[in-house]
């Protein structure tokens, strides 16, 4: 008798994820479409892509516009650049390799990146996690060349950091020079390239096809031109397929905002992390990752309204929800928002180019409309 009753019990919440993740019917979807179609005509995006997750799956995807102007149309498997979201990947590397003691987050980072920090002063000290965070004494470098060498002669100069003890929050600012400093890292600690690191912690478990280098894609052609504003050239294809990884730690300026993805594919990562670690019903990220995922600082961020993850976000009071985890990005034109919500386990990921810019609270309006509406639908 039980036997039967765990059966039974094992059958109920397997009904009850295959009911969360069910798809919106027809009818409501077309009628989701056609909003998402009109914020799209509003903003004058070029192209717009987005996916809602719910219960460890990707319940609904959407599409509007161009990837590539009256060539190709924008889908839900567009590879499109996602800006500063990439921070995001990067992350979930280090809590990755953390995770099977490869690197210790809290521990200098000389250690991983195999050459001494010359900082301001011996107090100072630069943790993964304090890169994180945006906290660590790093000056920001908004010329410098992510080369290791390039890096390294950077970092044993005093004059490249500022007068702070590394995290510290009053000493917050957004850094992604840092997060070349912290890939690098990862890579010459690990041995393994990004990519390397990412399809074998997840990647490859939920058939995410994903790369910091267009060129390695598994498919490059479905790679989408980068519209600005004005809706002229911000990146080719051309000029990002040709991008390959030269190897482990050759060269860091790509994990500041150079990943490429689907938004269905990223709406896999948004649905395990929501999901704390499951997708489709199977475990494929550890608990402690995931966990560690959806951590912040106990503090607000001085002048803003987040409290800092490592690096995902946290805000209260978002989109119509109690609170979101999310984070965002923009570059070139692409205007991009990856968000769930930890307490119903769902989400939304919106992957934009050529919107207009504007917004509030560092969310763009384009894809705060369009989280909104897919928030408030489901």
């Amino acid at each position: 008798m039980r036997d039967f009753f765990r059966r039974a019990l094992a059958l109920f919440c397997i009904l009850c994820l295959l009911l969360a993740a069910a798809p919106a019917s027809a009818a409501s979807h077309e009628a989701l479409q056609q909003q998402v179609d009109a914020i799209c005509t509003r903003y004058n995006a070029m192209g717009v892509s987005a996916a809602y997750v719910r219960g460890g799956a990707v319940v609904d995807t959407f599409a509007s516009g161009w990837a590539t102007f009256r060539t190709d149309p924008m889908t839900a498997d567009t590879k499109v650049r996602i800006a500063s979201v990439s921070k995001v990947l990067v992350g979930l590397a280090a809590h990755l390799l953390a995770a099977q003691g490869v690197i210790n987050l809290d521990a200098p980072i000389d250690n991983a990146i195999g050459f001494y920090l010359r900082s301001w002063s011996a107090e100072d000290v630069i943790t993964p996690r304090t890169i994180l965070t945006h906290t660590s004494s790093l000056r920001t470098q908004p010329t410098a060349s992510g080369v290791y060498d390039s890096v390294h002669a950077i970092l044993s100069d005093p004059n490249n950091y500022y007068a702070a003890i590394s995290g510290d929050l009053k000493h917050w600012e957004y850094n992604n020079f840092a997060f070349y400093v912290l890939g690098l890292a990862l890579e010459h600690a690990s041995g393994r390239t990004m990519d390397q690191i990412l399809n074998a912690g997840l990647c490859d478990a939920i058939c995410a096809d994903a790369s910091f280098w267009a060129g390695d894609l598994k498919s490059p052609d479905l790679v989408a031109t980068v519209y600005n504003e004005e809706h002229g050239v911000g990146l080719s294809f051309d000029e990002q397929v040709v991008v390959h990884s030269k190897g482990p730690a050759a060269n860091g300026s790509v994990f500041a905002g150079n990943y490429h993805i689907s938004a269905r594919d990223l709406g896999k990562i948004a649905a395990v992390l929501a999901s704390g670690g499951y997708y489709e019903g199977r475990r494929v990220l550890s608990a402690q990752v995931a966990q560690s995922m959806c951590s912040y600082l106990m503090q607000p961020v001085p002048s803003n309204v987040f409290y800092q993850g490592e690096p995902l976000r946290y805000r209260a009071d978002m989109l119509g929800r109690e609170g979101l985890i999310y984070h965002t990005g923009s570059a070139y034109g692409e205007l991009c928002f990856f968000s769930f919500d930890p307490q119903r386990q769902d989400g939304v990921v919106v992957l934009t180019t050529g919107a207009q810019r504007s917004g509030k609270d560092g969310i763009y309006g384009v894809c705060a409309e369009i989280a909104e509406l897919l928030y408030a639908s489901h």
